[in-house]
């Protein structure tokens, strides 16, 4: 016969099985409507943050063309016909075309026939051509403007063409055409982490992140409709198949009452007249993760439930204070490990940082304590003493780099004080050092007294130090010339880090101080935003400076009284 106690245990273990099953039934379905729906929050949130930057893109296009059709020389270079006003015409586009980032910009009379054009110096320049037979150039006559995606005549490239009449007098006198191509755009795109994609009103994905997708729908178009467009040769003689994923119907859309258990969900942000820009993300790796997790939080909590119950039982069996102990002993041996493992885990971290600086005085200091015992034993006390102060040297060397390590990885204090610039900006360049010379790059630092003093916290002012000096380095390269100089004017100093890298494009400066804005195939786009917040809780300012030739910052920071 059983003991009560144990009759009671295996019932209890029973009821712990049985209730298993339909516990790890809910924890799933739990998990992976909780993955979902947060995965649908982030990707409703970046499509609308997406549509956002195409739809200033678009914008900055359209406002183009409404500028060009009404410019004097563009009206005159169509009215007059006079031949010196065509080149000035074609230089003028040239320039607005290579600042604005258009594929192309050319002007045509009312036949069609291109009479100026970005491209004129090209051997595939525009002008003397005819594009009487394209869409946008019939229906910008008719209607006043057109846009119009297609492929080019010429180039075979992808792109919009916004198209507008060019008036004089109320007389229409040929039309103005700037030619977008979206490869910056769609570069953004891909950094999201999401498959980005813009379709026209027939649900044809045009402007995409993932480049076999083009020219693919979303839906399965009508027959007539799909003849129609392919005898167009807007977009070649691509076969516009549907997206397999589509195809497949794995896609869910966010909004549209559909089923939530697909493996893929999207938010679409529409953009008038014709744009639909749509963010799709798998859901298979959050769903697989969340469902883990949530299993692992269940089964912690069955074997918490059952320990807990298997000490009740025990302690009134036993109600021994060894054994209550012993476990607390255990315990103490489990969680003292964990400690122990987090601390090789960031020691480990360290090391790696810091393995390569300090190996280089480590084994010289190895090598000079065995000189030095060998002049000891050879009675050469004097040069005994001198291996015994190169490697006091060392040592003290050694030290600045950890010492320096160890400061710049505590935790910030966030009080202003004085702080020594130039004492900063040694601490910058030594943990960058090993990097600096392994590049290699050349950093030259403009002299300073040692009395300038600003108004900061040390470990911040350090970190934006560094953030600089790292872009500098990211963007230049081996061979990178980085030049550090300094003023003072009047209660302020500006301290300004040049390279003499490939620059910043357009689009970068635009964006430069924008979260998760960057050129990096691995970076975050938060640097200079983290910089700049910083410096402004200082007091200060960061800013880009307009240089012919690479990047340059400049740090502003109050003077210590």
């Amino acid at each position: 016969m059983l003991s009560k106690s144990r009759q009671a245990a295996l019932w209890l273990g029973a009821a712990l099985v049985l209730l298993l099953i339909p516990a790890v039934v809910l924890t799933d379905q739990f998990a992976t409507r909780r993955a979902i729906g947060q995965e649908a929050n982030r990707v409703d949130a970046s499509a609308g943050l997406l549509a956002s930057g195409f739809r200033r893109e678009l914008e900055k296009f359209r406002l183009a063309s409404i500028v060009l059709a009404q410019d004097p020389d563009a009206v005159d270079a169509l009215a007059t016909a006079a031949p010196a006003a065509l080149p000035r015409l074609n230089v003028k586009l040239e320039s607005l075309s290579r600042e604005t980032g258009a594929a192309a910009i050319y002007l045509m009379d009312r036949d069609g026939l291109t009479r100026a054009a970005s491209n004129w110096r090209s051997d595939s320049s525009f002008v003397g051509s005819r594009y009487a037979f394209r869409a946008y150039f019939r229906e910008a006559l008719a209607r006043g403007s057109f846009e119009q995606f297609a492929l080019g005549s010429v180039s075979r490239r992808p792109g919009l063409y916004i198209a507008r009449h060019v008036d004089s007098g109320g007389k229409t006198m040929g039309v103005i055409v700037i030619k977008v191509e979206f490869d910056a755009l769609e570069a953004e795109w891909r950094k999201s982490g999401n498959s980005v994609f813009a379709t026209d009103r027939n649900g044809i994905i045009l402007v995409t992140s993932v480049p076999e997708w083009r020219f693919q729908t979303t839906s399965r178009l009508p027959r007539e409709l799909q003849t129609r467009i392919l005898s167009d040769l807007e977009f070649g003689d691509q076969p516009l198949r549907m997206n397999p994923l589509f195809a497949a119907n794995d896609v869910t859309t966010i909004g549209s009452g559909a089923a939530s258990n697909k493996p893929y969900i999207e938010a679409i942000e529409r953009l008038p007249p014709f744009w639909s820009v749509h963010s799709l993300v798998s859901t298979t790796a959050p769903v697989r993760a969340a469902v883990i997790s949530a299993r692992l939080i269940l089964l912690t909590g069955l074997l918490v439930l059952a320990g807990l119950i298997a000490f009740t039982l025990y302690r009134r069996k036993a109600a021994s204070l060894r054994s209550e102990q012993l476990i607390r002993n255990r315990m103490q041996v489990l969680n003292d490990r964990l400690v122990q493992a987090n601390k090789l885990s960031a020691l480990g971290q360290i090391a790696a940082g810091v393995g390569h600086e300090i190996n280089q005085p480590l084994t010289a200091i190895a090598t000079y304590a065995r000189n030095a015992a060998a002049f000891i034993a050879a009675g050469k006390s004097a040069e005994a003493v001198g291996n015994m102060e190169r490697i006091e040297l060392l040592s003290e060397r050694a030290g600045r780099i950890t010492g320096e390590l160890r400061g710049f990885a505590r935790k910030a204090s966030g009080k202003k004080e004085e702080v020594p610039i130039g004492t900063a900006l040694d601490g910058a360049l030594l943990l960058l050092r090993d990097r600096i010379s392994n590049l290699p790059a050349s950093i030259s630092v403009e002299p300073m007294d040692d009395a300038l003093r600003v108004m900061a916290e040390d470990v911040r002012l350090e970190q934006v130090i560094v953030n600089l000096l790292q872009n500098a380095l990211d963007a230049g390269g081996p061979g990178v010339e980085v030049e550090v100089t300094h003023a003072v004017h009047r209660d302020w100093l500006e301290l300004t880090i040049s390279d003499n890298g490939p620059g910043l494009s357009p689009q970068a400066k635009a964006s430069l101080f924008q979260p998760f804005s960057t050129s990096k195939a691995d970076g975050l786009g938060l640097g200079l935003v983290i910089s700049r917040d910083i410096m402004a809780d200082f007091g200060g300012e960061l800013v880009s400076n307009d240089v012919p030739k690479g990047a340059s910052f400049t740090m502003r920071l109050r003077m210590a009284a």
